[in-house]
């Protein structure tokens, strides 16, 4: 492990390196491409599933360990790939979920030196008590539990040769990408440069710790006053640029159900809670976490949700929460032009969109049949009608709101451990509906909106036939851009 973080380009890598890498890549996906073969052929004979079954857990397992093996970038594909319970067989899906904190581990003999040079001293004297096995394993990092002047912590530290491995992986997909450019050459492949250049730039985020340490502290701050959600502590004077030790937290991850269930806990209210949180942080703050996957929260007994790793952490402009404040108020008065001008200045309808179609699109959108006893496929697919007969109208998502889009598709995938199906529209609406309350009655003022009109607001939407459906038609909205 570096003493140090680099954080400039990741540096060039030799072409005979690069050789060995790619059929080091091609040799340990074979199996996994054969077993899935093979396991197509058989489903195309209409194999009994006694047949097919095996084949599912031993390609789902041959593609986790590939994974492992082949390091960062593999595991981050895996990772997304493994919260998507309704999306892959089940097999794949516990499988892969052993990513999001089960990567094989880095040898203790490898991890006490690199931990005393980074703290300048034996490991016996940084800490009380220090446990071998590691509590957690991830793509980027290790995590050991210790015990810290009488308390209990984890230390959590970059991986060795992680920025090597990175370097090198990048230069092997950017050669295919190139290579596949020169056989088609569409859009497709600068699509992929586009992927790679936001891998690269998010692995130095998420490698530098002492930021993660300053998210963590302000999101602990952030969100000190919500009940039933926590942020554990940071023990400063043993964190370095790779290596962040935080208060240790007890409990389950989100996904095991089971444990969640016999505690007595409420799946539905654990997750509208979630979706509060979410929401909250993005409208009332703008500062978020950005990046979560099941691995990232704890459930403890009394249902306390627990925020883990803060290493990707995203803000929304001041400009854009105020416009998104002035869209919900303008929303809820029926105020048809102000919304028109809300979706302008969001960057969501370009500049040269026809307003007369954009002002007959919201008249539309608003009269559209949100009846709450109908499906949230059927709401989807009737919003997709609609925006199909507006065509000079091309909704785009900002960059300010990426992530915010992204986070819909990765929620849900978290919650389809508890409901497959689930959706945040439909089944989060309670926490939505209590964040948009907040939000009215205590979010950024428009300039012309008094405490009390902000206050009618949140009457407006909490009892207001009319006003109820608002949350339910804007999430539908981010649904169908978010695809």
């Amino acid at each position: 492990m570096p003493p140090s973080v680099t954080t400039g380009p990741l540096r060039a890598v030799r072409p005979l390196r690069l050789l060995v890498r790619t059929l080091t890549i091609v040799a340990t996906l074979l199996p996994v491409w054969w077993l899935v073969a093979r396991r197509l052929l058989w489903a195309a004979l209409r194999a009994s599933p006694a047949r097919l079954s095996p084949l599912d857990e031993r390609a789902a397992q041959r593609l986790r360990e590939a994974c492992e093996r082949l390091g960062v970038i593999f595991v981050k594909l895996g990772q997304l790939l493994g919260v998507r319970a309704d999306f892959l067989p089940p097999p794949y899906v516990v499988q892969l979920a052993r990513l999001q904190d089960s990567v094989t581990p880095v040898p203790f003999r490898v991890v006490k030196p690199a931990l005393e040079r980074e703290f300048g001293m034996p490991l016996h004297l940084a800490f009380e008590a220090f446990e071998e096995t590691p509590l957690a394993t991830a793509s980027i990092g290790q995590v050991h539990r210790a015990r810290y002047a009488g308390r209990e912590v984890v230390v959590k530290f970059l991986r060795p040769d992680t920025r090597e491995l990175l370097a090198l992986d990048l230069r092997v997909l950017r050669f295919w990408a190139r290579l596949g450019r020169r056989i088609d050459p569409r859009r497709q492949w600068d699509l992929i440069d586009d992927i790679l250049d936001a891998i690269e730039a998010g692995f130095f985020e998420e490698a530098d710790f002492a930021a993660e340490r300053e998210h963590a502290e302000r999101l602990r701050e952030q969100l000190a006053g919500i009940p039933g959600v926590y942020v554990p502590y940071t023990v400063p004077a043993r964190c370095t640029p790779n290596v962040l030790t935080l208060e240790f937290c007890s409990g389950v991850r989100i996904a095991n159900v089971e444990q969640i269930r016999a505690w007595g806990l409420d799946g539905d209210a654990l997750l509208n809670r979630l979706v509060e949180l979410y929401a909250r942080m993005m409208l009332l703050d703008g500062y978020y976490h950005a990046d979560p996957h099941p691995g990232n929260f704890l459930v403890q007994p009394d249902g306390t949700l627990v925020l883990l790793d803060f290493g990707l952490v995203r803000e929304l402009s001041e400009p854009t929460r105020r416009t998104l404040y002035t869209a919900a108020r303008a929303a809820l008065s029926g105020d048809i032009g102000r919304v028109v001008e809300c979706l302008y200045a969001s960057g969501m309808l370009p500049p040269d969109a026809p307003r007369a179609e954009a002002e007959r699109f919201v008249v539309s959108f608003a009269r559209l049949s949100v009846a709450f006893n109908q499906d949230t496929r059927g709401r989807v697919t009737a919003l997709e009608d609609l925006l199909r007969g507006y065509p000079n109208l091309k909704f785009v998502i900002p960059p300010d709101l990426l992530y915010a889009f992204r986070l819909v598709q990765m929620l849900e995938g978290v919650a389809s451990n508890f409901r497959p199906g689930w959706n945040v529209v439909a089944d989060g609406r309670q926490g939505l509906a209590a964040a948009f309350t907040a939000f009215l009655l205590d979010g950024p003022p428009d300039g012309s909106a008094s405490p009390f009109d902000r206050f009618v607001d949140t009457l407006r939407l909490g009892f207001g036939t009319a006003a109820r459906t608002l949350v339910d038609r804007l999430g539908i909205l981010v649904r169908v851009l978010a695809r």
